[in-house]
């Protein structure tokens, strides 16, 4: 009877070393992302990277990474939680949030972001784009800083 190698292989060394991997898998806690809601007092980068938000906010400021990149890495007051359902905060790189700044709020419930970018003064990005309504618990750090955009965020 001739044995190929590989089935040896197998035989040999396989199903052991099968056993000690699913045993490890077993044994190692699970790390669970925290909630967004536990990022409160952090930067707003910490929600921009959220995996929640990630793949969506990469998405939409394409064309704007390395001025929305600048105020993700400017120094700000952290995120806020209201009502345990939302989390949000402003960033400005220069200092002058109605001038030049960032905006990020996230709804749990809805599973949503709002982000608005000013530059020089205009909102050159709005997500969800320019009309729709944002929560009233989203838009009132906006319109506190910025009247003027009542239209924008409905």
């Amino acid at each position: 009877m001739t044995v190929r190698r590989h089935d040896t292989i197998r035989r040999a060394g396989g199903r052991p070393l099968a056993l000690l991997l699913f045993a490890l898998l077993l044994a190692t806690p699970v790390r669970a992302e925290p909630s967004p809601l536990d990022l409160a007092g952090q930067p707003v980068r910490a929600l921009a990277f959220h995996p929640d938000l990630a793949i969506g906010f990469r998405s939409v400021v394409r064309g704007r990474q390395s001025i929305v990149y600048r105020h993700l890495h400017a120094m700000a007051p952290g995120l806020t939680v209201r009502d345990a359902r939302f989390v949000y905060g402003w960033t400005c790189d220069g200092g002058d949030c109605a001038r030049n700044g960032l905006f990020l709020g996230y709804d749990l419930a809805a599973e949503q972001f709002f982000l608005l970018l000013l530059d020089a003064g205009e909102a050159s990005l709005t997500i969800p784009p320019r009309g729709a309504p944002w929560p009233a618990e989203l838009a009132a750090p906006v319109l506190g800083l910025r009247p003027d955009l009542r239209r924008r965020i409905g």
